[in-house]
């Protein structure tokens, strides 16, 4: 052991004394948390909104009170002319356009269902979506208030008002960073591991160092564990740094074991350094292996559930995702992160992350063995 001890440390030396990877180890976590931490949601705040009350009555106006004081809207016009709202629309002045025709608070006095039209800017399909989804609690939430304000209908002699109340868990607030927040440490060890291995592994053929180990009297298994176990603490450390930079930076904690999550961040980075390995020993320079290992890191990273769900892709990609191990390291990490879901919980998950770990680190020593031969 004592030699794959001194290679550990002639790895540790190369890491300190390289600026890019002493970069990549402690700058990367701090900015790929802060940029993507605020840049990456799935709210859309500020949408331009234009008002027609055909109605001109105290229910319209306090619907309109509504989405004024939403963060989520900000009103551009008030418009009197309906012809005018497709105009603003087609500008891009507005967004959405809510009409509210005559008879409105007429209807909602009388107990029926009001008619709300609402003329959305699709040229964005997902902001649409969500834009949509706003106006209509908005105008859910604004209806069952209006009718909890309204004399209620007499009950019958031992009935009983159900009311329903709505609880969310795990985030109250449905804050869409706190789920993605989680995520961004997958993305973080599969660009630091991958990347490092790989570079550092071809970096050493360039200048012939490589060479020179093989004809040392070191074993093959020694050559291999003191180049990947200093990869592996560089890899636990930026792990340790993102969980660190996501409390102090957004206040989110580890709801669930931080043991479990440290194995489970094992087996990950087992897999991504054999990723890292075979990204070595099929390039021949470090721009070759940066180009490969960014393909394996952008497939990884789509097909993770990480920007768009799994459920939401055709049903061909979700077969593939069932091939990327990022897949199951994030769904891990969000279920820890945020629900403190145990071992138990997360069997299925362990054990394929276990199975890819295995076979793809396996596959790695035995290619890189070849190649020392």
């Amino acid at each position: 052991m004592r030699q794959v001890f001194y290679l550990m440390q002639k790895e540790f030396r190369q890491i300190v004394r390289d600026r890019f990877m002493i970069a990549l180890l402690f700058v990367a976590p701090l900015v790929l948390i802060f940029v993507l931490g605020n840049a990456v949601t799935t709210e859309v705040l500020g949408i331009r909104m234009v008002f027609y009350d055909g109605d001109r009555t105290p229910f319209s106006r306090e619907l309109l009170a509504h989405f004024r004081d939403s963060r989520y809207f900000r009103i551009v016009g008030y418009e009197s002319r309906y012809r005018e709202l497709t105009r603003l629309m087609d500008r891009g002045e507005a967004q959405v356009a809510v009409v509210l025709p005559a008879g409105f608070q007429r209807d909602i006095l009388r107990g029926s269902a009001p008619t709300v039209q609402v003329l959305v800017d699709a040229l964005d399909g997902n902001s649409a979506g969500v834009a949509l989804g706003y106006v209509t609690d908005i105008v859910r939430r604004f209806h069952k208030q209006a009718a909890v304000s309204m004399p209620l209908p007499v009950i019958p002699t031992g009935g009983r008002r159900v009311a329903a109340e709505t609880r969310f868990w795990y985030n109250p607030n449905l804050e869409s960073r706190v789920f993605i927040i989680p995520g961004i440490m997958a993305i973080l060890l599969v660009i630091t591991t991958v990347l490092l291995t790989s570079l550092g592994i071809v970096r050493e053929k360039e200048i012939g160092t490589l060479e020179q180990l093989m004809v040392t009297p070191i074993r093959s298994w020694q050559l291999i564990a003191g180049k990947t176990l200093p990869f592996c603490v560089v890899g636990f450390i930026a792990a340790i740094l993102c969980m660190v930079f996501i409390r102090i930076i957004f206040g989110i904690g580890i709801a669930g074991s931080i043991l479990l999550l440290a194995v489970e961040s094992v087996l990950f980075i087992l897999t991504t350094l054999g990723m890292g390995i075979l990204v070595s020993t099929i390039s021949h320079s470090q721009q070759q292996a940066l180009f490969i290992a960014w393909f394996f890191m952008i497939f990884g990273m789509i097909l993770s559930g990480f920007f768009i769900p799994i459920a939401n892709m055709p049903p061909l990609i979700q077969v593939l995702t069932y091939a990327n191990p990022v897949r199951y390291y994030m769904t891990i990490l969000r279920e820890i992160y945020l629900k403190g879901t145990g071992l138990s919980d997360l069997v299925e998950e362990t054990v394929a992350l276990a199975v890819f770990g295995t076979v793809v680190f396996s596959a790695a020593v035995l290619r890189f063995r070849r190649t020392l031969r």
